[in-house]
């Protein structure tokens, strides 16, 4: 198998790998390794034998950063960031009919060109903006230059998506004429989001998952499943569903069972209509580290949040679009909420009081009902919940 190939080499050729040392002869006896592990050891990640490569400036170098602002430099050959991309667009055009050619819009956090800080990269099938000094008359701007430029399909992370789409409703802006698919990355989104952008611009929307480190994981299919790219990454679960993925085209820096921090079951045994045989990804909405914390020291995960959002909406019919809840100190929070404009804040306040309480202690919230949420200039990403209490205790 192509894992064991790409293990194999990593083991003997990366100075990293090589002081790990494998432990048995089967694939669970390579150890498995974390982000914070990958960022202590990053300078012996990198296979020597391409140091000339790196010094040439011929190798790609992508900056990556997860929800918690930690970043890391991933080094590439041009060659396999390709053999890698291949698979996705594969599964674009037989699912989407989207082509390299078509015209695309996308979103990007940092980008430094001379010195300078882009907030604009446009070339003959890409419009990109970057996502920071976002305020509406910026926002506003961004759609008009992207009508403009008329793309055929989005990339679009879903807080930017349901940001553009809020305040083009706002301003009486038409949909992008010629819009087919709007792929999803980076974040979760409520069905009622998805839903409002679906009927707004006519197309079709699905998700697609994945990191810097690998690039494409999975995709999801017009049926809702998402599809592992079986081509470039082996994705397994280790311990309490913690998804752990294997590079199998970057042999200038190798991932070797590296957890992601997402978590999650890979479901290797389906019947989905698309077709498609490949593993499918059931991604739970919550990372390994989302934690409420109380102050007799005990914690509970923020996927609780989820299920309340959840039920909230089954019960009014997909009321949330969107929110954010910050734990501002133990047993208080505040929760920012983005609403269909016919529902009425305090039922949805009282539901969500009602559900945390019968399985959590009692708390303070502070509601917000507000039109749109950004995403944070640090990470590119709206993270749905954050605890400061968290913060306080790493610093």
């Amino acid at each position: 198998m192509k894992r064991d190939e790409i293990a194999k080499y990593a083991y003997e050729n990366v100075p990293f790998y090589v002081d790990l040392h494998k432990k048995g002869d089967s694939w669970e006896d390579y150890p498995v390794i974390d982000k914070k592990t990958m960022l202590i050891h990053m300078d012996s990640v990198f296979a020597p034998q391409y140091m000339g490569d790196l010094f040439a400036n011929k190798l790609e170098r992508v900056l990556t950063s997860g929800s918690t602002g930690e970043c890391f430099e991933v080094f590439w050959k041009k060659s396999h960031i390709m053999k890698s991309l291949v698979p996705l667009w594969n599964k674009r055009k037989r699912y989407y009919n989207i082509s390299p050619d078509d015209r695309r819009c996308y979103f990007f956090t940092t980008k430094i060109v001379d010195g300078k800080e882009l907030q604009i990269e446009e070339s003959d099938y890409g419009l990109g903006f970057g996502k920071t000094d976002l305020c509406e008359d910026r926002v506003i701007a961004i759609y008009n230059h992207m009508l403009e430029f008329n793309p055929r399909w989005l990339i679009v992370q879903p807080s930017m998506l349901i940001l553009l789409t809020t305040m083009a409703k706002k301003h009486g802006l038409p949909p992008l004429p010629d819009l087919a698919y709007i792929e999803l990355t980076g974040e979760s989104i409520t069905e009622s989001a998805r839903k409002s952008v679906r009927e707004f611009f006519g197309c079709e929307v699905a998700s697609q998952y994945g990191c810097y480190e690998v690039n494409s994981i999975a995709c999801e299919c017009p049926y809702g499943g998402l599809h592992v790219m079986s081509e470039n990454v082996f994705v397994e679960t280790v311990g309490e569903d913690d998804l752990c993925i294997t590079s199998l085209q970057n042999k200038v820096m190798p991932f070797i069972r590296y957890k992601i921090g997402d978590k999650g079951k890979v479901i290797y045994e389906h019947s989905c209509p698309c077709g498609s045989r490949e593993p499918v990804i059931d991604l739970q909405k919550v990372r390994q580290n989302d934690w409420i914390y109380h102050a007799d020291g005990t914690v509970s995960h923020s996927d609780l949040f989820c299920n309340i959002v959840d039920k909230i909406n089954l019960s009014l019919q997909q009321a949330i679009l969107q929110y954010q809840i910050i734990q501002t100190d133990y047993e208080e929070f505040e929760v920012y909420i983005v609403i269909n404009e016919e529902e009425d804040d305090l039922e949805i306040q009282t539901m969500f009081v009602t559900f945390y309480e019968k399985y959590q202690r009692k708390s303070k919230f502070t509601f917000y009902f507000v039109d749109y949420l950004y995403p944070s200039e640090k990470t590119g990403k709206l993270a749905w919940f954050v605890s400061k209490v968290k913060e306080r205790r790493i610093l």
